[in-house]
């Protein structure tokens, strides 16, 4: 199994997806695809040794452990919205969605899919960056699926922000390149290869280097929503459908904090300081600190939940500001359990529009009485993304703040709980009305095992690894916390 087997594997069923003109024929193989991706990218990750360095594409690609971790969440969590779209889209009966639609969704699915892979494998920080733009390409046709006005608005705004946002990230690369020229540290050829800047991290320009981080810390924060540069976000989110809203906020929001934290890394080697660690810890309590009142005052269910994203894209920002093995572990523990809640609760608000028509909170009342499995999951949900014990939330962000006294960072600490108070008080408030409010019946109550099955499956794995984080996931978050400090 090697990263070229994983890439084509996407880039093979994207182009699959359209030669059928058969709906089942179409569902059948967008789910065969993510079967297949799921199984190489487990295999991948988990039968190699997490300490060794694997490369391909003449050392353009490669997998460190810090890399296979974010394959698991794409395979996994791209696994998992196949699943539920397969129940919400691709439906076995005449579906209103038309056969021209759905497989142009499971073609950009798919290619979607490969760019996030292709990131997230790139040693090439040019090639990373083009792939971060294929990302936005991808989900924004995606985001876009039923045409209408309002999505139509939101793909373009989120298209036209996110790119220029890129576009200031790609000066970033270009001040890496300029501060390896001018270090005199070899040909040329690897200027741009994340491994041989690493190595000859002392020999770059500090000061070139804290300048172009800054353009990166602003040109992948857009794309991974952190603020002030997260307005794209609640629009994209709140228009697509609910499996395309689970990937972008359980991964592709994740995919642009690995870019920024491949160059957080570097930085700090080079500038000796907390200069980068600083700026994400600004900039993640600034992003928890807008996202608080927004949640609190919310109306519309699916963007309260983009909104509770930019929050804990906040806390990632400010557990890899606060470093130390202990900070890094819990930021990129806190990726994982924020990349499987957020889904499930996107998957819950899929059954909701689907039962009720309407994406308004005082609309939908008494959950619990009229659907009992989907109003204990969502509530159960809610509860998890809020940070309530024994759910996994909890525990990345207990080991983030922990981090957080031991760095001494004791206002910003202090600040983070006052705000994690409130939204918590936020998201109960909404939650209880919904659930537990008098009870009003769904205008649209058809079943689906699949679609219920999902949701089964990511309530399970949020209890679990809220008690039980399995081995070879610890040892594979140890050694990605050690490449992330340049000691792998």
């Amino acid at each position: 199994m090697s990263i070229l087997y994983l890439l084509s594997v996407p880039l093979a069923f994207a182009f699959l997806s359209l030669v059928f003109t058969s709906k089942v024929l179409v569902r059948s193989f967008f789910l065969l695809g993510t079967m297949v991706l799921a199984v190489a990218g487990w295999w991948l990750v988990f039968q190699s040794n997490p300490k060794e360095k694997i490369f391909a594409f003449g050392e353009n690609l490669m997998m460190d452990s810090f890399c296979a971790l974010f394959i698991l969440i794409i395979v996994s969590i791209g696994l998992l919205s196949s699943l539920y779209a397969a129940g919400y889209l691709f439906k076995e009966d005449e579906s209103a969605i038309p056969l021209v639609k759905l497989k142009r969704y499971a073609f950009f699915f798919h290619l979607f899919l490969f760019t996030m892979l292709l990131t997230v494998c790139s040693n090439n920080l040019g090639i990373m960056w083009i792939a971060i733009e294929g990302t936005t390409l991808a989900s924004a046709f995606l985001v876009n699926v039923d045409d209408k006005k309002s999505s139509i608005e939101a793909a373009w705004k989120y298209l036209i922000l996110c790119t220029v946002g890129i576009a200031l990230a790609l000066f970033g690369i270009i001040l890496v390149y300029y501060s390896a020229i001018s270090g005199a540290i070899g040909d040329g050829k690897d200027f741009l290869h994340w491994t041989f800047l690493m190595e000859h991290a002392r020999q770059l320009d500090p000061e070139v280097m804290k300048l172009a981080f800054i353009f990166i810390l602003v040109g992948y924060g857009t794309k991974s929503g952190l603020a002030p540069f997260h307005s794209w976000l609640p629009d994209a989110h709140s228009q697509a459908p609910s499996p395309v809203s689970a990937l972008l906020s359980g991964v592709l929001l994740s995919c642009a904090i690995f870019g920024i934290v491949r160059f957080h890394a570097l930085t700090q080697i080079v500038t000796n300081s907390q200069f980068s660690g600083n700026l994400l810890i600004f900039f993640g309590l600034l992003s928890v600190a807008i996202a608080t009142p927004f949640i609190l005052i919310q109306g519309d269910y699916k963007r309260l939940f983009a909104y509770s994203s930019v929050e804990h894209m906040g806390l990632v920002a400010v557990g890899f500001g606060f470093g130390g093995l202990f900070g890094i572990y819990g930021a990129l523990l806190h990726i994982i359990n924020h990349a499987f809640t957020k889904s499930l609760l996107f998957f819950s608000s899929g059954h909701l529009l689907h039962h009720y028509r309407t994406k308004e909170i005082q609309k939908i009342n008494g959950i619990i009485k009229t659907s009992p499995l989907l109003g204990g999951i969502f509530f159960l949900g809610v509860l998890a993304i809020a940070g309530l014990p024994p759910f996994s939330i909890f525990v990345s962000e207990f080991v983030i703040l922990a981090s957080g006294f031991i760095a001494k960072r004791f206002a910003v600490c202090a600040i983070l709980l006052l705000l994690l108070i409130l939204v918590f008080a936020g998201l109960l408030k909404h939650a209880s009305s919904m659930v537990f409010g008098k009870s009003e019946q769904p205008v649209h109550s058809e079943k689906s095992l699949l679609m219920d099955g999902v949701l089964c499956i990511g309530v399970v794995l949020i209890l679990v690894m809220g008690v039980y984080l399995p081995t070879p996931l610890n040892h594979l978050l140890q050694e990605a916390s050690l490449v992330i400090q340049g000691k792998n």
